[in-house]
């Protein structure tokens, strides 16, 4: 006979009690306690099921029997699946790291400034950011401190965007309505020019047109550590240096190959732009190289705007400072540099292992405190005198800020501006001097050791109120009845011993500055006592000073109520152009005009150049005497920018763009007017510098000749609809 299993029922509560007369089942008296699911204890005998006589249903007890086995089963796996809930739970709440990385994780997707969104706990766990938001970087991105920084593609000026701000488009006027170029794209780097490019009067048919941007490599490690001790590895400096200017330091640079002669009989009367004793220290620390062939460069390290519109991610991805000001505060550094093209065949073997414009040695510009320095008007601020006890006077590091070259009487000069201590009007203008510093084995060895550069606040010069102020010391013109049938101009150098000084560009304004007491002093090398009533130092002032100071505008008396452009002059030297008679300078605008912090930068932005010459009225206009003759507007260009040198993160190479910051502050003519080359330094987005060179022949064609009489300011249109 067939016999079903007995089976164990485990019940929470029994309820009631069956006769023992039933025919089926048997069910004695017990009781339970209560507890969770997963936790049931019972009491009691089990309840036996047996198979009785053949009158009980065998499909009844069988259908009971499974209903049973589910409901048991459907106990323990849902008791099961709520105790594995709880714990996942547990787990999921405690899990910082994971929320912060992902936090990190979308903060590197922000991109230009965009706003970000703040993700909840619930969002970081369950949505991973897709993994093409996050772009990795290149391992070689600004690793180089000597090579030309990378930028987000925010900092660039966007000169061929199909949707420009209205300060660039609708709203913007531009010389004779041309829209900026570049002045130096990359496929004309290291070209020569030929045929169409060289006129009939060029003398050479493989002229090169451009060399190829360098970047001054200054050493920050006296100063700053570049270790990041968080990463350790090395991050870029602060600054590289911005805005610098470089001068050759060849007595008569314009003769370096020169196709023009002057008609002096004499050698001793040869014109001389810097006399060679005044630097004879830099002859000495560097001997291995005719001073004729070296260069000199002066570059601010102050604020900059490196890191400006960057986010925490991208100074990080770029691999810039995490400094936030100047480490030990601003300095002006002054280096000896190679020459821009390569040295002749006879030349050293050091030399010739040297590349264009590579820095030989520098140092810091100091202020030697011979006496008060600064103005009564900034509520007597003054950097008192104060004596070396080993003799002279002590010297510090100052703020030179936006410092540029010049020349005058054979010396080099520096002209700057010290907001904190003499206003924010006034340029300020010192000669430098330069001292020789050795060790025994150094003199034993007969050459190398370091050198000192310092100016004298005895012999502070205060210049005001124009924008970028350019100075004036050498004139030349043309010899009259000169018809230059041997394709040599005879050429006369005007020695009149003034200092003048462009203040304004539109329109022209040219003003005589008097140096006071300085002249004296450099000349008989005496130290100057008297102290001038509003200028601690010399009390050397513009002769016009007063007069300007009269006038809202501080621009060419009579001029107030005439429309004005917005160029400014930006180097700090206007050079001669022998073969013409003029003088060559470099101007800016920036747009907007204001200098109002935006999102592009702190102050000015979106700047472009041209190029421009001022001469004398013609001696019939200004009755035979052209020394007294007024300066007016010559020739100018277009508008250019120079090409952009850095390689966004993503990209491959430089964009055809520029800069959304370059200011152009050096400018040097090495060789001839004709066919020499033009020596152009300039500063990049605020944070470094690059010098290039271009041919004079390429500069010549770009100077266009105004009407007589035209200022800036007539010349400026809106671009036309079909030029964009």
């Amino acid at each position: 006979a067939h016999h079903p299993p007995k089976i164990t029922i485990i019940m929470q509560t029994i309820r009631g009690r069956k006769r023992a007369s039933s025919p089926n089942t048997t069910l004695p008296h017990s009781t339970s306690s209560t507890g969770s699911n997963n936790n049931i204890s019972t009491a009691g005998n089990n309840f036996a099921i047996r198979r009785s006589a053949a009158s009980r249903s065998p499909n009844t007890n069988n259908i009971k029997a499974a209903i049973m086995i589910i409901a048991l089963c459907s106990m323990v796996f849902g008791s099961f699946y709520l105790s594995y809930g709880v714990v996942m739970k547990s787990m999921k709440v405690h899990q910082p790291l994971q929320v912060d990385m992902n936090k990190v994780d979308a903060n590197a997707a922000k991109k230009d400034g965009a706003t970000a969104v703040q993700s909840t706990n619930e969002d970081t766990i369950t949505k991973q950011p897709p993994q093409q938001q996050t772009q990795e970087k290149p391992q070689s991105i600004n690793s180089d401190k000597c090579a030309f920084r990378s930028y987000p593609k925010s900092r660039l000026y966007g000169l061929h965007d199909k949707s420009q701000p209205n300060f660039l488009s609708s709203d913007a006027t531009y010389i004779r309505g041309e829209l900026p170029v570049i002045l130096n794209p990359l496929e004309k780097d290291d070209t020569s020019m030929t045929g169409s490019d060289i006129d009939s009067s060029g003398s050479s048919s493989n002229m090169e047109e451009q060399s190829t941007p360098v970047k001054p490599c200054f050493d920050t490690t006296s100063w700053e550590t570049l270790l990041d001790e968080s990463t350790k590895t090395n991050r870029l400096p602060f600054t590289d240096g911005h805005n610098p200017s470089i001068v050759s330091l060849a007595s008569n640079p314009y003769e370096q190959g020169t196709t023009t002669t002057t008609n002096n009989d004499s050698s001793s009367n040869q014109h001389v732009r810097l006399d060679p004793k005044h630097i004879s220290p830099l002859t000495s620390a560097f001997p291995s190289y005719p001073l004729n062939n070296l260069f000199l460069a002066v570059t601010i390290f102050g604020n900059g705007q490196c890191k400006f519109g960057l986010s925490e991610q991208e100074v990080i991805d770029y691999n810039f400072s995490v400094y936030n000001d100047p480490p030990d505060g601003k300095r002006t550094i002054i280096a000896v540099m190679t020459p821009p093209t390569s040295l002749e065949e006879d030349d050293t073997e050091q030399q010739q292992q040297h590349r264009p414009f590579q820095i030989l040695g520098q140092t810091t510009l100091l202020l030697e405190r011979d006496v008060k320095y600064g103005t009564k008007r900034q509520r007597g601020k003054f950097i008192e005198a104060q004596s070396n006890p080993q003799g002279g006077y002590t010297r510090i590091h100052q703020e030179f800020d936006d410092p540029r070259f010049f020349f005058h009487e054979g010396r080099l000069w520096v002209l700057y501006r010290n907001g904190p201590l003499f206003g924010y009007q006034d340029q300020i203008h010192n000669p430098v001097h330069f001292e020789r510093v050795t060790n025994n084995e150094e003199e034993e060895e007969g050459g190398g050791g370091e050198f000192v550069a310092y100016v004298k606040a005895s012999e502070t010069v205060r210049v005001c109120c124009g924008r970028n102020i350019a100075l004036i010391s050498e004139e030349a013109r043309v010899v009259d009845g000169d018809d230059s049938s041997d394709g040599k101009a005879e050429v006369e150098w005007m020695s009149s011993g003034e200092l003048k000084a462009l203040t304004w560009v539109d329109p022209v304004t040219v003003v005589d500055v008097d140096l006071g007491d300085v002249t004296n002093m450099l000349q008989n090398r005496r130290q100057l006592s008297a102290v001038d009533e509003e200028v601690v130092g010399d009390g050397a002032v513009m002769q016009a000073d007063v007069d300007i100071r009269g006038t809202s505008t501080h621009r060419r008396l009579g001029s107030a109520k005439k429309p004005k452009s917005n160029i400014h002059g930006t180097n700090g030297y206007l050079v001669p152009l022998p073969s013409s008679g003029e003088l060559l300078g470099i101007a800016h605008f920036h747009r907007p005009e204001h200098r109002k912090e935006s999102n592009y930068a702190l102050h000015g932005h979106h700047y472009t150049h041209a190029f421009f010459t001022i001469a004398r009225q013609h001696q019939s206009e200004s009755g035979g005497d052209i020394g007294n003759a007024s300066f007016k507007l010559k020739r100018i260009s277009n508008e250019f920018l120079f090409r952009a040198l850095s390689v966004p993160i993503g990209e491959k190479e430089s964009p055809n763009d520029g800069d959304v910051i370059q200011f152009a502050s050096g400018l040097d003519v090495y060789g001839s007017d004709v066919d020499g080359k033009l020596v152009l330094s300039y500063g990049i987005n605020d944070c470094e510098g690059a010098v290039l060179t271009i041919s004079m022949k390429k500069l010549q064609q770009m100077l266009i000749e105004v009407e007589p009489g035209q200022e800036v300011v007539d010349l400026m249109r809106k671009v036309t609809s079909e030029e964009r």
